[in-house]
């Protein structure tokens, strides 16, 4: 695909792939439709999304995850980032079905746009699909992940002690681990200055560091 005409900047090796990714099952074409690719690129977009939140959200858990991946892999979303991409221009359909659309309907964009997925993943394998999605969700994931730090309580600790304490810088250790391994329980602290000001308790290291940053807040908040 020539980058130069296109938002989209991956390179089919295939270009039978691509060209198949946006044959609409209207066409009765010889070589196809986009229907399996489109199943296949739905499952691609689960787990590469999926694996990106799990990364980007260590603090949160699969029910604040589940409803993380909803807001980007939906109908709505994934429309909208087909238009931005331009790829109503590329669909291919029968002259009916262009007389009675004559615009991509939002459902025709959300199916291509899987369809251009499951492509890509057969062409390149699944480290180029990876580099292809996160390209295209990229501000959509980065605004997820800004939204997870403003709520994050170890961000707003470190807020606060850079706006009141400045030069201090909260500082966290594990004080004890409990439980046999299949159910291990953590203990964290966090200190300012050589004080410490709050203990947390969780089932990773992250976990009670971030329960120890939310007692610290509201010791320090309420003095400002």
């Amino acid at each position: 695909m020539n980058s130069k005409t296109s938002p989209i900047t991956y390179n089919f090796k295939d270009p039978a792939l691509e060209t198949l990714a946006y044959t609409h099952p209207s066409c009765d074409a010889e070589h196809g439709n986009n229907q399996r690719l489109e199943f296949l690129g739905d499952a691609v977009l689960d787990l590469l999304i999926a694996d990106a939140l799990y990364k980007l959200l260590p603090d949160k858990d699969e029910g604040a995850m589940d409803r993380a991946r909803a807001s980007l892999v939906n109908g709505h979303t994934l429309a909208a980032i087909a238009r931005e991409l331009e790829l109503g221009k590329r669909i291919h359909v029968s002259e009916s079905q262009r007389k009675h659309h004559p615009e991509p309907t939002s459902s025709m964009l959300e199916d291509v746009l899987e369809a251009l997925v499951g492509a890509v993943y057969l062409d390149g394998g699944l480290e180029l699909a990876r580099g292809f999605v996160m390209g295209i969700f990229a501000n959509r994931i980065e605004s997820i992940g800004t939204e997870s730090d403003q709520r994050n309580p170890k961000s707003r600790l470190q807020e606060w002690t850079q706006k009141h304490r400045a030069g201090s810088v909260p500082h966290y250790e594990m004080v004890r681990a409990e439980g046999p391994d299949h159910k291990r329980s953590y203990v964290a602290s966090v200190s300012l200055d050589g004080n410490e000001i709050g203990q947390g308790e969780g089932t990773s290291i992250k976990a009670a560091e971030m329960a120890a940053a939310e007692v610290a807040l509201k010791q320090v908040e309420p003095h400002g």
